[in-house]
């Protein structure tokens, strides 16, 4: 048995997230800034990215994404691809559902029994840091490590999501409300009801076009360049030190109150336009500062798998 192989299967315990973390998309958006920034930075590793993740296991999808292009355009789009495979293969056998998510509780005065402060329910910093150790070792497979570079670069976007590291308990919520996925608003886009956790979601990115990915990515880069970010700053593999930046957002940005929800979709409620103004801004800055910290991550792993066995 490999090596990844025996080390991926310590954290394979079964945890039903609430809900996704960003859209598709919004991962595309996500490895769209880790790709401008490794391709200015350090080109030297397009060629080797692109041997990596030519050795991803799972064929099909990698396929259909690069279509017919070549070079480095074909290793960009087999990026986008591995950055939203984690999501594509949800229940699926490769599905590890515990790993997409790190949620501690946020409780407000008057809920009932809410469980300890410092309770996590899924393994995703857990897993990350796996994933990250497998990705970046020489003795571990191509296909070992290509699958491992994908969960790095999905659950890495994952924790910087806020109400995927964050659940509300109140006494309209004592049981907790699943990360937002139990409370209801109209989205902002379409008027339909959607939960608070898809608006969250979804307010990167809709569209899993390239051209309209690239887009959205070099605007959220010009509108926070990483200089302007002091937290892409921090140490490469601060996986804790994320969600516990998300964590503070949940509590200071997405659990304000200032967003009205029904506990069901039938009663969702419309999103005043300052609030929502607000979701985008926040999200694009958490996208920014992912895109960024996956471009350093990036580079780790592959300059470590360089390195004399």
């Amino acid at each position: 048995m490999r090596i990844a192989t025996v080390l991926l299967a310590t954290l394979s315990i079964a945890f039903a997230s609430p809900a996704q973390a960003w859209t598709r998309p919004g991962h595309m958006v996500t490895a769209a800034i880790a790709w401008k920034e490794v391709e200015a930075h350090r080109p030297d590793l397009i060629g080797p990215l692109g041997q990596l993740l030519a050795a991803h296991p799972d064929r099909g999808p990698f396929q259909l994404a690069i279509d017919r292009t070549t070079g480095a355009e074909q290793t960009r789009r087999m990026l986008l691809q591995c950055a939203r495979w984690s999501d594509d293969i949800r229940e699926t056998p490769q599905d590890q559902p515990s790993w997409h998510a790190a949620v501690k509780p946020v409780v407000k005065p008057g809920a009932p029994t809410p469980p300890p402060a410092d309770q996590v329910s899924g393994q995703a910093i857990e897993a990350l840091r796996l994933n990250f150790a497998v990705a970046g070792n020489p003795r571990a497979s191509a296909a070992e490590r290509a699958r491992a570079l994908c969960w790095v670069m999905h659950v890495g976007a994952d924790i910087h999501q806020p109400l995927h590291v964050a659940e509300l308990f109140s006494s309209a919520y004592p049981k907790g409300d699943g990360g937002g996925g139990r409370q209801f608003v109209k989205d902002p886009e379409t008027g339909e009801p959607i939960s608070l956790h898809w608006m969250w979601d979804d307010s990167v990115n809709r569209s899993g076009q390239v051209a309209d990915v690239d887009a959205r990515a070099s605007e959220i880069m010009g509108r926070y360049p990483r200089v302007s970010l002091k937290e892409a700053a921090g140490p490469a593999a601060d996986f804790a030190g994320w969600a516990a930046e998300s964590y503070a957002l949940a509590t200071s940005a997405a659990y304000t109150g200032a967003i009205p929800t029904g506990a069901r979709a039938a009663t969702a409620v419309a999103v005043p336009e300052a609030a929502y103004r607000d979701v985008r801004s926040v999200a694009a800055r958490r996208v920014a500062l992912a895109g960024y910290r996956l471009a350093d991550l990036l580079i780790a792993i592959l300059d470590a798998a360089a390195e004399p066995r």
